[in-house]
């Protein structure tokens, strides 16, 4: 006689509540300001974030957490992964290039800030796995408002930055737009 066996849906018992903790403590990490980058644009690793609350002064190669603006969106950058941003989409974890004042001249060829160059920066995202999609590219010279940064991934290798979906590709942010910066 053989022996009663386990419903089938028994075998998914641990790897749902495996997927359960790590969502949980995900989370958790979130509202306590630790943030995992998985991303190739930075460095890959566990940042701490803390609000701009409280007169936190915004430096050159701060890393800063921000929403980009309203039209850049998972629907019309479909590679572009969805969040709680205004537009819908993920927060985004780049590099302050440009500070208020600084002159930015960005073309095809590259982004300098007062006339140094960002590395890797006239490589432009190239999409292979949606070839009809046409990135914008910010063209000409530019004036950084009061309270307008340029962000720029740096990559979690040199060659990795020219893959950084950033102000090369929309301009400058406001700093309305940072919602924390990382220690």
């Amino acid at each position: 006689m053989l022996a009663p066996s386990k419903p089938r849906w028994a075998i998914l018992i641990l790897p749902a509540s495996l997927l359960g903790g790590i969502a949980v403590l995900s989370s958790a990490m979130a509202w306590s300001g630790w943030r995992i980058n998985l991303t190739e644009s930075e460095p890959l690793g566990l940042y701490r974030l803390t609000s701009l609350r409280g007169g936190a002064t915004i430096r050159r190669n701060d890393l800063v957490e921000f929403c980009p603006p309203r039209w850049v969106t998972p629907r019309v950058f479909p590679f572009y992964l969805s969040g709680d941003c205004p537009g819908g989409g993920m927060p985004m974890l780049k590099t302050v290039a440009g500070l208020p004042g600084d002159r930015v001249v960005a073309n095809l060829r590259g982004v300098w800030i007062n006339g140094r160059k960002l590395p890797d920066s006239g490589q432009l995202l190239r999409s292979g796995k949606y070839p009809w999609l046409q990135l914008p590219h910010q063209q000409g010279v530019f004036t950084l408002g009061p309270r307008q940064y340029w962000v720029y991934g740096r990559g979690a290798t040199p060659a990795l930055a020219a893959q950084s979906f950033d102000s090369r590709y929309w301009g400058p942010i406001m700093v309305r737009q940072i919602r924390r910066i990382a220690n």
